[in-house]
């Protein structure tokens, strides 16, 4: 699994393209369980690349819970925009099963996620991704901000 991961993270075109707003030097955590059993492993952006190392981050401003098959599909998946990619994720993160559900956790504050770089995230979505935001009542900065300040753990 990690070298599907880092090939997705580390190559995919996509993936390069959505992370390219993200400051170097900050973390993201991402948990993969299987079967109750937890594997970390830390994405970053350093010198404007992406990585991908497994272990646990020093600092991560967030933290995505997904289960073994959810991150098995991801990396698996042919998307053809960025766009695609987060509705993906979206969709998994309001799924009620379980075993499909992706968890987010914010460790740090609206003002660290804006100049960390990650609202540039949502924002190489596109319309797809602003389209999503909008139906479900997030088609504003006031509400996004407190719909993100919701995943604060």
């Amino acid at each position: 699994m990690e070298s599907e991961l880092r090939a997705f993270f580390e190559k995919n075109s996509l993936a390069q393209q959505a992370a390219q707003s993200i400051k170097n030097g900050r973390e993201i955590q991402l948990v993969i369980t299987t079967d109750g059993k937890e594997s970390s492993y830390v994405f970053s952006r350093e010198k404007n690349t992406n990585t991908l190392r497994e272990g646990k981050p020093q600092n991560p401003d967030l933290t995505f819970f997904l289960p073994k098959p959810v991150a098995e599909e991801l990396v698996a998946k042919k998307f053809n925009t960025v766009g695609q990619v987060g509705l993906h994720i979206f969709e998994k993160m309001l799924c009620n099963d379980p075993n499909q559900k992706v968890r987010a956790k914010l460790h740090v504050g609206i003002l660290s996620l804006m100049t960390g770089g990650y609202l540039g995230v949502l924002t190489a979505g596109g319309a797809d991704v602003a389209k999503f935001l909008a139906t479900r009542g997030l088609g504003n900065m006031g509400k996004l901000k407190d719909a993100i300040s919701k995943m604060r753990g």
